[in-house]
């Protein structure tokens, strides 16, 4: 298999998984939907609440990718000797 293959199928491994959780996102925002809808709340109401529990789903993320990654440009500081020791 080429590289150039290996990229496509890869990239459309990495789109297909991508989709997935967009569909069960989507899903999960209909049922919250209607379960505020089911205990009165409007949609305007709800609308917000989704959006601010999405907001936090997505600092969320952000946070833990951040936590989880150097800091952008930090092996600039180390010298390479130091990387190659391994610390």
């Amino acid at each position: 298999m080429s590289s150039e293959q290996h990229d496509a199928d890869a990239c459309g491994q990495e789109l297909a998984r991508i989709s997935k959780h967009q569909h069960g996102a989507t899903a999960a925002r209909f049922t919250v939907f209607q379960a505020l809808a089911a205990v009165g709340i409007g949609h305007e109401q709800a609308d917000d609440i989704v959006s601010k529990l999405e907001a936090g789903a997505v600092a969320g993320a952000h946070t833990w990718i951040s936590e989880s990654s150097a800091p952008h440009g930090c092996w600039v500081h180390i010298p390479s000797d130091a990387r190659r020791a391994g610390g």
